[in-house]
């Protein structure tokens, strides 16, 4: 079973609806598909 809980590694999100419409919100830095335009206060979190 891999650590990124079934996201795809290549992963990329619009913005935080298309995360979590995937089912990927919060997203953390060093996750596939986290992106610096999704973590709004620079706290390595995405869409929390």
């Amino acid at each position: 079973m891999s650590s990124n809980s079934g996201r795809r590694a290549s992963a990329s999100y619009a913005n935080c609806s298309a995360a979590r419409a995937a089912g990927a919100a919060s997203v953390y830095s060093g996750d596939p598909g986290y992106g610096r335009h999704l973590d709004r206060d620079g706290d390595g979190i995405g869409c929390e």
